[in-house]
Parts: C-alpha cells; sequence; structure tokens
C-alpha cells in the first residue's frame, strides 16, 4: 500500500484525508493518506526519516521545509514556498489549483486588473497564478503595510505590473478572514457588480464576503474549487501521469460538502 500524507500545524481541521481517500476510492488506488500534527521542534526528524510516497504541506511549513529538500521545482523556487514533496523535490500546485478553478468556473484572467488581499504564502501563490494567466496588473492590500510592500516588490520584480487602476475586475481574498469559526468577518473592500470574488476560505462554501458579492451582482468563485484542483495535481506529480483527468468532481465536492458548515 503506498502512503502519503499532510504535514502541519494546526492540522485537525484539515479535509485532505477526505479529498485523497476519494480519489483512490474512483480509481481503485490502494493508499492511505493520513493528518500528521507536527510541532516545529520535530520537523527536522519528519523531513530526513520519513518514508512516504510524498505528502503535502500546509501552514506554517510550506517555507519551513525548502532547506531539508533536494530540489524545487520552478514554480516553487519563484514562488518560495511547498505544498507538495515527492523523493526529495518541493513543487508548489496552490497556483495551480487557483488557475483551474478560475477556469472551471469560466472565469478569463487574461488582461484584468487584479487585486490580492492578503501577503502569505498563498497570495505569493496567486499572484503567480495570475502572471502566468497574463492579468494586466497586479495590487496588493495587506492589513500590515510593511509585509504588502514586499509581497508587491516581489509581483514588481518578476512581471511588467503596470499602473495600478482606481477599480479592480477581479478580487482574490488571501486572508483567513470569514473562516470558520470566524465566520462574521469580512474584507474591507467595495465590490461592484461588474466583478469578479475569489476567495480561497473553502469553509464556509461560501463566506459572508462571497454572499455580499453576490448579492450586489459580482461573480463568485469559493475556496473549495481550488482546494480540490491544488490537491488532484499533487496526485499528477506523485503518480507521474494525468491521473487527475480521470476523476469525477462531483462525488468528491459531496464528500467534501457534507463535512462543511
Amino acid at each position: 500500500m503506498m502512503q502519503f500524507a499532510v504535514i502541519g500545524d494546526p492540522i485537525a481541521h484539515s479535509l485532505s484525508p477526505l479529498l485523497h481517500q476519494e480519489i483512490y476510492r474512483q480509481l481503485h488506488i490502494d493508499a492511505s493518506f493520513e493528518k500528521i500534527q507536527l510541532n516545529l521542534d520535530s520537523l527536522a526528524s519528519f523531513m530526513t526519516q520519513n518514508e512516504l510516497d510524498g505528502f503535502n504541506v500546509t501552514v506554517p511549513y510550506k517555507q519551513s521545509v525548502i532547506p531539508f529538500l533536494d530540489e524545487l521545482d520552478e514554480s516553487a523556487q519563484t514562488i518560495g514556498a511547498v505544498n507538495c514533496v515527492h523523493h526529495g523535490k518541493g513543487y508548489n500546485t496552490d497556483w495551480i489549483g487557483f488557475l483551474k478553478a478560475m477556469d472551471m468556473n469560466n472565469i478569463v484572467l487574461e488582461g484584468m486588473d487584479c487585486i490580492i488581499l492578503g501577503a502569505g504564502g498563498a497570495a505569493r501563490a496567486v499572484a503567480y497564478a495570475l502572471i502566468q494567466a497574463g492579468v494586466k496588473s497586479i495590487s496588493v492590500q495587506n492589513r500590515t503595510k510593511e509585509k504588502g510592500n514586499q509581497l508587491l516588490n516581489w509581483i514588481n520584480s518578476v512581471f511588467q505590473n503596470n499602473e495600478r487602476p482606481e477599480q479592480f475586475d477581479v478580487i482574490i481574498n488571501c486572508t483567513p478572514l470569514g473562516m470558520w469559526p470566524d465566520t462574521e468577518s469580512i474584507p474591507d473592500i467595495p465590490i461592484n457588480k461588474d466583478q469578479v470574488l475569489a476567495d480561497i476560505v473553502y469553509n464556509p462554501l461560501e463566506t459572508n464576503w462571497l454572499i455580499s458579492g453576490k448579492q450586489k451582482g459580482a461573480s463568485i468563485v469559493g475556496g473549495l474549487d481550488m482546494f480540490i484542483f491544488q490537491g488532484m495535481s499533487s496526485l499528477d506529480i506523485w503518480f507521474d501521469k494525468k491521473i487527475s483527468e480521470k476523476i469525477e468532481l462531483e462525488p468528491i465536492k459531496k464528500v467534501l460538502k457534507s463535512e462543511l458548515c
């Protein structure tokens, strides 16, 4: 039996085992997937001693694992964060998950003026995705200006960023605002009917921010699709084939939604 896992701290809330076990069921793969709670003191021994066939990495270790890896793929190297590991090599599938989620919801990013809310690892992966999609401009809004400026400086170093507009076509929430159990909190940014709102939060399925945007006529994309697609992209790496193309999405969504508030 092949063995996979996700590491993080905290990790109890993770739905990754449900996602992967449903995929293994669909494809008749003999594999297991577990959650591994690690504190920082245990990370080094885990990275050198684990015998897993592959694993995902979630907060707060997406950067901390890098010194223990033999190499990084191009996207992980550029983004500076890893969420998928296979045979000592680090990958980033968060950006792929974001692009596939937008594509599945018929959102065209090319030529758009975008703003990212937040400046953490997820924001960086989303910025990389926007650059790959050929957007027109990327702005950043963050609670601490210094960290926001760091992300913006990085974006400007790898992307010909056009002059920031007054209005944005696409707003992406890369903060935990609105995530269960603090579902009342929402990002502080004006919304209008012609915009696209995308949220990386997937519990609840629709945050109050997305509900508010929908009521104003904006198009919305929740975080569940991104979560599913980043996981499926990990499988493509671990099994070295386009395994994700054989997967039916609706049964996966049904299983995951049954666990969400």
